[in-house]
């Protein structure tokens, strides 16, 4: 078995590559290792470019153009960092004068592959749309060495799923009382924008003051003016009767 099993159903070609990293690392070939697995990075960035790179590209060409997309997500940033990590490694291991296969070049050669399952795991669920359990996978050392799956990978993988499940749901839990409490915050700033807009200013209520005022003078003023033009009429009406009463009385 391989811990790359997942990539067979997605990708034959770079299943055999990533399974022979593992043959070359189990036969104590580290730097051939690290070799392939610069390999397996450079085709697995092709994948995931497809028609945008052309046959005559090189790997640093096409990460290049990677690192050029705008508004990177975090899961992108984390499978650039791998891709630029082995590709560092393979060259390093190719043009190495020494020999490296001691256990130094065994612990880059096993992060290598590390970091090639990362890679994969990444590529398989956020490219190619495969099923988001695969992200609770975990790589498994004594699956590389004996071929056989072990109890703590299992468990680890339990153990990561039901963490991720939490923190999922922990942040939707955080999400909606966010919500709740900018709702509440938006309806109190409302009311307080409503309840300054009701309240007048001390400018505001003087003015209006000085304008009753006003309209209480004038008003006054013209019922003065009433007041004596009805007076005048009164005495002149007055003086009318008094001069029909007398012409009445005196030419008779």
């Amino acid at each position: 078995m391989s811990n790359f099993k997942f990539l067979k159903s997605i990708n034959n070609d770079l299943f055999f590559l990533a399974s022979d990293a593992e043959k070359l690392f189990k036969d104590g070939y580290f730097e051939q290792c690290m070799s392939q697995t610069r390999r397996f990075a450079e085709n697995l960035c092709r994948q995931v470019m497809q028609d945008r790179a052309k046959p005559s590209d090189s790997f640093d060409m096409m990460l290049a153009t990677l690192q050029d997309t705008p508004s990177l997500g975090e899961e992108e940033k984390e499978f650039l960092d791998d891709l630029y990590f082995l590709k560092k490694a393979g060259n390093e291991a190719v043009h190495s004068i020494k020999t490296g296969n001691d256990a130094n070049a065994g612990k880059k050669a096993l992060e290598c592959l590390e970091r090639s399952f990362e890679a994969a795991i990444n590529f398989a669920v956020f490219f190619c749309k495969a099923d988001s359990g695969l992200l609770n996978i975990v790589f498994d050392e004594e699956l590389l060495m004996t071929g056989k799956k072990s109890k703590t990978s299992v468990l680890q993988q339990e153990y990561t799923a039901r963490k991720k499940k939490e923190l999922a749901l922990s942040q939707k839990q955080e999400k909606n009382q966010k919500q709740t409490g900018e709702a509440k915050t938006e309806s109190k700033e409302k009311s307080k924008k409503n309840k300054n807009k009701n309240k007048k200013t001390n400018l505001e209520l003087y003015e209006e003051y000085l304008q009753a005022k006003k309209e209480k003078a004038e008003k006054s003023k013209i019922f003065k003016n009433k007041s004596l033009l009805r007076e005048i009429a009164e005495t002149i009406l007055a003086g009318i009767i008094i001069y029909i009463g007398y012409l009445l009385i005196f030419t008779k």
